[in-house]
Parts: C-alpha cells; sequence; structure tokens
C-alpha cells in the first residue's frame, strides 16, 4: 500500500484558501466566485455607492486572502473588469472603491509596521546576510559545471535547455538583471574602465552604469548571446518571452538552489551592496542604484 505523501506547503495555503472562500461563499474557486460577483454587482449598481462599499468589503476575502501583493492587484483587475463590463451609474466611484487601500488598511498598517523595522535594520547595515564571496563561489561552480557538461540531462531534456537553466542562474547572480531583460532587452557596453546596461524594463530604459560580480564582461557577452541563439527571443515580445520560459526556468532554477528568476537578484543586490557601496552612501542607497530602480526604500525592502 501506497504511502500518502506530505502535503507542500503551497497545497496547504491553497487548501485553507478554498476551505474558508467555501465557507464564505459556498464555492472553492475564484472564477467561481467571479460570477458570483458579477450577479451581485448587477443587482446592485445603481443603488447606492454604500452599497458598492458592502460588496467590495463582502468580497475582501476573495481579493486578499492568502495571496501575494502582486496575486491581490491581479485579483482587483479581474473584479473590476467585470465592473467595467457591467457598468452602472457608479462604474467610476466603484472603480475607486475597488483599490486595495479602500480596504487594506489593517494589513498595510501591519506592513508598515514591518518595513519600518526593516529600514532600521537596513540603516544599521545588519541587512548584510550574504557574503559576496559565497555568489562569486555560486558562480564560478556553475561556470565549472557549464565548461565540462557535468550536469545531468533528464528524459525529453536537450543539453542546450540545461545549459540554459544554468546561464540564467549565473547571469542573475552576475548582473541582477530581470528574467526577460536577459534573454531580450539588456544590451550591455564596456567603456573604458565601466559597464553600462540599457534596455532595462523599469526606470524608462534609462541607462545606468552596471557592476557585475563574478564575472568579466567578455564573459557576460557570451553567456547572452548563447542564451538568446537558444531562446530565439528576437521573434518574440517580452510578454511572450514570459509565458514561454519564466516557469520551466523558475522550475530548474529550484534545482540549483534558488527559489526563482528573483532570488538570484536578491543574492545580486546584497553582494552588490557590500561589493560596490561607495563612501556615504547608504546600503539602500547602494541597492536603488546598483539595480537601477528609482524608488530607494522599495528597492532596498524588496532585494534585501
Amino acid at each position: 500500500m501506497s504511502k500518502n505523501k506530505p502535503k507542500t506547503v503551497k497545497s496547504e495555503v491553497a487548501e485553507e484558501r478554498e476551505n474558508t472562500f467555501l465557507s464564505i461563499y459556498g464555492v472553492k474557486h475564484q472564477k467561481d466566485i467571479l460570477e458570483l460577483f458579477e450577479v451581485e454587482y448587477d443587482s446592485c449598481k445603481n443603488k447606492s455607492i454604500k452599497k458598492i462599499n458592502e460588496l467590495y468589503r463582502d468580497y475582501s476575502y476573495a481579493i486578499f486572502y492568502l495571496y501575494s501583493p502582486s496575486s491581490i492587484r491581479n485579483n482587483l483587475v479581474k473584479f473590476k473588469n467585470i465592473i467595467k463590463k457591467s457598468g452602472g451609474k457608479y462604474e467610476a466611484l466603484a472603480l475607486e472603491c475597488f483599490t486595495i487601500d479602500a480596504i487594506y488598511s489593517p494589513i498595510k498598517k501591519k506592513d508598515l509596521a514591518v518595513k519600518k523595522e526593516k529600514k532600521e535594520l537596513i540603516k544599521n547595515e545588519e541587512n548584510a546576510i550574504i557574503n559576496p564571496q559565497t555568489t562569486i563561489k555560486k558562480i564560478e561552480d556553475l561556470k565549472n559545471i557549464l565548461a565540462h557538461n557535468k550536469f545531468g540531462v533528464g528524459r525529453n531534456q536537450k543539453v542546450e535547455q540545461i545549459r540554459a537553466y544554468h546561464i540564467v542562474a549565473i547571469l542573475g547572480l552576475a548582473t541582477g538583471r530581470r528574467f526577460t531583460e536577459l534573454l531580450k532587452t539588456l544590451e550591455i557596453k564596456k567603456r573604458g574602465t565601466k559597464i553600462t546596461f540599457s534596455g532595462l524594463l523599469k526606470g524608462n530604459n534609462k541607462e545606468i552604469e552596471g557592476n557585475i560580480i563574478g564575472l568579466s564582461y567578455s564573459e557576460v557577452k557570451d553567456y547572452l548571446t548563447e542564451l538568446r541563439t537558444f531562446s530565439n527571443s528576437e521573434n518574440f515580445t517580452e510578454d511572450e518571452i514570459n509565458a514561454k520560459y519564466s516557469k520551466v526556468f523558475n522550475n530548474n532554477l529550484k534545482k540549483l538552489g534558488f527559489d526563482n528568476v528573483k532570488k538570484t537578484r536578491y543574492e545580486y543586490s546584497v553582494a552588490g551592496s557590500q561589493l560596490f557601496k561607495e563612501q556615504g552612501e547608504t546600503i539602500e542607497d547602494t541597492i536603488t542604484r546598483i539595480l537601477g530602480h528609482k524608488e530607494v526604500f522599495s528597492s532596498a525592502l524588496s532585494y534585501t
């Protein structure tokens, strides 16, 4: 008799969410909840803004319960699309009601307290939990595997695929660039002793002075060329690149010791905050500068 497999954290969270939805809405899945919402919105869309606010509170669990901030934003879009489709006298006000701030204040208050505490840790430089040499060692290990083709190739996999997974990890650790930038938009240039990155997806693609960890300029260029040849990325949009590759790359990065592509960017930012911190510069300023962000603390809080 086969033993029951232990539940993963993800499956337990999903089950808890479904059970909560079932107890509140009588259905488990978001698509069914959205159908219920459409019916209820149609019934109150011309009555009063008070009814709209009550409706938002009624569906707050479906929007906020056990989701990440990005998931919450995506959920809000789905509810707003129903409002736009159904219209009504209070459509504009309803769209304003359906925001994170409208009902998120208790969670936001707690979140701000956590951020305040984390800001103090950053200011005190207690976020330096990654030794830069650890990041460099990971890059060297991955390079060695690539150089000698020491990785195992599973069924229905090609050597080029496995190499691509390793290259994304190497370049993420070495340059801190996003997944779609590595496959599609990133341009890297050498100007004397300086390296510049352009084609960034945020910051209005403004060119920044780049920092590279553990690789030479020529190695980065060679890895980018190989990666893009494999992915044939010039024939795809950024959205198509994400749809085609992000999930499979994240899954395989876990096998290399990273939770996802963002984890390599995290390691780059923390290692870089120690390697490239200039005199008189705070750690959060360094992280913002080397990642090419505009907002200082949002960069520091997200990547430390």
